[in-house]
């Protein structure tokens, strides 16, 4: 019995938050903060939306503590890792934003189907950005990471 389209990818997605754990780990045995995200949903919004880019609802108790690491005086998120694998035309990230100077780092795993984010790619290509949205359900606020080079969020041979 094969597996549909559905199934293929939450197995893979599974494998990815094993990634994210392995990655969290790593960091952890090497001094670092980590802070995981564990997204319910994740929406590809395009240029005209007031909130370019991916965006991924996660729960607030960790987007509070987000918050709080983004808010805190001296931090700079602003370094990225970026973890990428694609399988039947979706694209699965593991993304570390770290602030090197505070020793700390939040990864994010997320997900998009190709063909469902195509006006979003195309702002991608248009605007050279892919911001990562990171919000909680219960309240109306955003903590967005901007990498300098949206290329490895893209989908495998694109740039």
């Amino acid at each position: 019995m094969s597996q549909g389209p559905d199934e293929t990818v939450m197995n893979f997605w599974d494998e990815v938050i094993t990634d994210m754990e392995a990655t969290a780990a790593e960091y952890r045995d090497n001094g670092w903060d980590v802070i995981e995200v564990h997204p319910g949903d994740v929406t590809p919004l395009p240029p005209d939306h007031e909130r370019f880019g991916l965006d991924i609802l996660v729960p607030d108790d960790e987007f509070d503590t987000v918050s709080e690491a983004v808010e805190t005086e001296g931090t700079s998120f602003d370094s990225f890792e970026v973890f990428r694998a694609s399988t039947g035309g979706t694209v699965f990230l593991v993304v570390a934003v770290e602030d090197k100077n505070s020793g700390q780092v939040v990864l994010v795993p997320t997900f998009y189907a190709v063909r469902e984010a195509s006006d979003t790619l195309a702002g991608v290509r248009e605007r050279d950005e892919l911001p990562i949205n990171l919000r909680p359900l219960s309240v109306d606020e955003v903590v967005t990471f901007e990498p300098a080079d949206p290329g490895p969020l893209l989908p495998p041979g694109e740039k």
